[in-house]
């Protein structure tokens, strides 16, 4: 099976960076269960069809995704964080004008939140805003609040938190090479290559993870992924740090953006050399046990128990929301403690890579698409956020049309979970929550 779900993701994810593209790809090429008739539950059928070895699409979107993403620790080994303190409960102080908020979707025309939610065809599962530490909207189309949903590539953010709070100790020097922490990168590419600039993804090694060295059998974004799911390449198992560290010079740091998740499990291996504990450990002990979440934190891994923080954690929405407000004004609402520090926020958004760095790689222009119709207006990319704007808003993606936004500014966070894979649409939505006039100080 494992085999089968591998070349699932090569295939899904060229299919993925394609449609992100721009190309139209319908959502009728294959029948789906509507999200809404399995929201309380799969029937044995379903989930034996997901997990079977026939499973072999669960990146296009279809009923197989919508498994794997609800049901990701029946797929991979699973640390779990749990919930460490009692509840931080959120007021409620809905706004249903919020719902009526229209946005230009890629391929269908002007919808409403509202409507772009309630139809099936766009896959969508659960949309949440809070203002000012207060839940403002929340919808759950096609998941139930007490369910957990992977984040994806949402999660790419704590891996850098963490390193973040190591730097704030003393313990990691961002402009050191991270060669001087993992012993396992001295002699190679690395070797010379600053933590800041694997936190921008800029390290200008050749790890490009895209829709052309995806399905490559010897490129390094296919060796890593064969690495996480523990198969064979010529003939072994390789084990996730190998293949990182056998990555080879590219075209040098500072010339594009570069995004690879191998980026971010090298800070992964970064954060347990400096602290000699397992990542989710540490996250749990500096992060998710200060936070007054509904549930645990799902941390998926390797075969031999390496984090893959880059995407494949889930949780609960509102979790994933209270995440998100620990940068914001109402991090208390969240915690006793100020986790993300004035400081953590500086660097964030003057520490920057450029416009002209984030649009000259493959990705930029796609978020471009994704967010803006084509027509930016964000400044750049920074510490593992994809996209930061003017006004001091940040946004990370995930692969199949998840979102985590932060306004610090607004005290606004806005979080949304799907499986859609050919329409993006989902992601026009927040600049137009977040510049509609309701969360301006005067509101």
């Amino acid at each position: 099976m494992k085999k089968l779900l591998l070349s699932s993701l090569l295939a899904g994810s060229a299919i993925l960076n394609a449609q992100a593209q721009g190309i139209n790809h319908q959502e009728t090429e294959k029948e789906v269960t509507p999200i809404k008739e399995v929201v309380s539950g799969y029937p044995k059928s379903f989930a034996e069809h997901a997990t079977s070895t026939s499973f072999n699409t669960w990146l296009e979107g279809g009923d197989e995704s919508l498994y794997f993403q609800m049901k990701t620790s029946e797929f991979m080994p699973t640390s779990i964080i749990p919930r460490r303190m009692p509840t931080k409960e959120l007021e409620e102080n809905l706004r249903p004008e919020i719902g009526a908020i229209e946005a230009e979707t890629l391929f269908s025309g002007k919808y409403s939140l509202d409507e772009f939610l309630a139809n099936p065809d766009f896959r969508a599962q659960g949309y949440l805003v809070i203002h000012k530490g207060k839940v403002v909207y929340e919808a759950y189309p096609g998941m139930r609040p007490s369910d957990s949903h992977a984040w994806m590539s949402c999660a790419k953010p704590t891996a850098a938190l963490l390193v973040e709070l190591l730097i704030n100790e003393g313990k990691i020097d961002d402009s050191r090479p991270i060669s001087d922490y993992v012993d396992e990168f001295k002699g190679t590419a690395w070797e010379e290559v600053t933590v800041k600039q694997i936190l921008h993804m800029d390290s200008g090694l050749n790890i490009d993870d895209t829709a052309e060295t995806r399905p490559q059998p010897d490129s390094h974004a296919h060796r890593l992924y064969m690495a996480e799911f523990g198969q064979e390449y010529n003939g072994k198992v390789e084990k996730l740090i190998d293949v990182l560290a056998s990555a080879q010079p590219g075209e040098g740091a500072g010339k594009k953006f570069v995004y690879a998740s191998a980026h971010t499990e090298a800070l992964v291996f970064l954060v347990e050399a400096v602290t000699g504990e397992k990542w989710s450990q540490v996250f749990d002990k500096k992060v998710w046990s200060k936070m007054g979440v509904d549930g645990a934190l799902q941390v998926q891994t390797t075969p031999d128990g390496i984090a893959l923080s880059h995407g494949v954690i889930g949780s609960r929405m509102r979790d994933m929301a209270r995440f998100g407000m620990l940068y914001t004004p109402s991090w208390d609402k969240v915690s006793d403690e100020q986790i993300v520090t004035e400081e953590t926020l500086t660097r964030i958004h003057e520490d920057m890579r450029s416009h002209e760095f984030l649009m000259a790689g493959e990705d930029g222009p796609v978020f471009s698409d994704w967010l803006e119709n084509g027509q930016p207006t964000f400044l750049g990319n920074s510490r593992q956020w994809d996209v930061i704007w003017p006004d001091g808003d940040m946004w990370k993606g995930g692969m199949q049309t998840q979102g985590l936004y932060v306004s610090p500014s607004k005290d606004l966070v806005i979080v949304y979970m799907s499986t859609a894979v050919k329409d993006h649409s989902l992601h026009r939505f927040v600049r137009k929550v977040a510049d509609s006039g309701l969360f301006e100080e005067s509101k």
